[in-house]
């Protein structure tokens, strides 16, 4: 997957910022930004099981809700930049460690660098199902990009 941030279209928003110049209005620029990785034992019980989740919460977010549960994280993006080949390797991690899924919170506006971990992942060994837990506030961009690596699309019904 060979994407090209320079005018991005990856939320409905389509703001086609240069991310790699500077940030589009979801907060996030060509880099991967990431708040947390860990066993989540709080997600809907039947993904959480009895290990957890394996959730990797992105930084950065398209809709920008005002009661957003993870506002530091999505508005005010809060995180570390790490590379491609960095997240393959927390899901390899997270799937050492016993998670029941890879967990990919927030994830739209990263979809071709996650697709392309996916990859790297699953090359190394990830067989783990995928779950993209979105706003539900998403491209056709970024879905066509993730659907061939997610198996759950869990969005959150937000606004009617």
């Amino acid at each position: 997957m060979n994407y090209n941030f320079s005018s991005c279209t990856l939320c409905p928003k389509m703001c086609r910022t240069d991310r790699s110049k500077t940030s589009g209005f979801c907060g996030a620029n060509d880099k991967i930004k990431a708040a947390k990785a860990g066993l989540h034992l709080w997600e809907e019980p039947a993904l959480s099981g009895r290990n957890g989740s394996g959730a990797v919460f992105f930084s950065g977010c398209s809709l920008k809700c005002c009661f957003c549960q993870n506002s530091q994280i999505s508005h005010a993006n809060f995180g570390k930049e790490i590379t491609v080949q960095r997240l393959g390797d927390i899901f390899l991690e997270l799937q050492a460690k016993g998670a029941n899924n890879i967990n990919l919170v927030t994830p739209e506006h990263y979809a071709p660098s996650i697709a392309l971990a996916l990859d790297m992942a699953k090359a190394k060994g990830l067989h783990l199902p995928i779950i993209c837990n979105c706003s539900g506030y998403s491209s056709l961009t970024a879905l066509r990009i993730l659907s061939d690596h997610v198996n759950v699309w869990l969005p959150d019904f937000k606004y009617y």
